[in-house]
């Protein structure tokens, strides 16, 4: 087995993030607001239009803030990689055995991102954070692997990431 990866937290950038979620999902509710305030007896729905906008962005800031919430708080190593297995804090306090996981580099239509599918019973017995399975939610919708190791707080990219997994686990997807 090779030695073990260590890859540290840096939590400016999702730090500056975060701010720009809180400000997104302020700016969600006064849509959601300012479309209640439209509301009357012969509105056309754009009032409606308005407050659904506005529910859109603030679920959307609400989880892209407690994904950056995690990263900036997070102290020590975001990634570990032993012959355990793989831990990634901002998933889960648990290591993940590498015969658990699959995993590729994608593109995503702007960006690169590794991402992974965990088998089960593994998968159920991770405490895996509520940001990173409702991104896992969408993930799936897109029908690609459901959990997305991070490069952000890393400064390494996505490639990066998997060549240190690939010394250790092959990709399997």
């Amino acid at each position: 087995m090779p030695a073990p990866v260590l890859i540290a937290n840096r939590p400016v950038l999702p730090r500056l993030l975060l701010l720009f979620w809180v400000v997104e999902i302020a700016v969600g509710l006064l849509f959601a607001a300012a479309g209640y305030q439209l509301l009357r007896p012969g509105e056309n729905g754009g009032a409606v239009v308005l407050m659904l906008m506005g529910i859109v962005l603030v679920a959307a800031g609400l989880v892209m803030a407690g994904h950056c919430w995690r990263i900036a708080s997070l102290r020590g190593n975001a990634i570990e990689m032993t012959e355990a297995g793989l831990l990634d804090r901002r998933l889960s306090a648990s290591p993940i055995p590498w015969d658990t996981i699959s995993w590729k580099v994608i593109f995503n239509g702007r960006a690169y991102s590794l991402q992974m599918n965990i088998t089960e019973p593994t998968r159920s017995a991770l405490k895996i954070a509520w940001s990173a399975r409702a991104l896992g939610l969408f993930s799936r919708m897109l029908r690609q692997p459901e959990f997305t190791v991070a490069s952000l707080g890393t400064g390494l990219s996505a490639h990066d990431i998997g060549q240190r997994m690939a010394a250790f686990k092959v990709s399997g997807l």
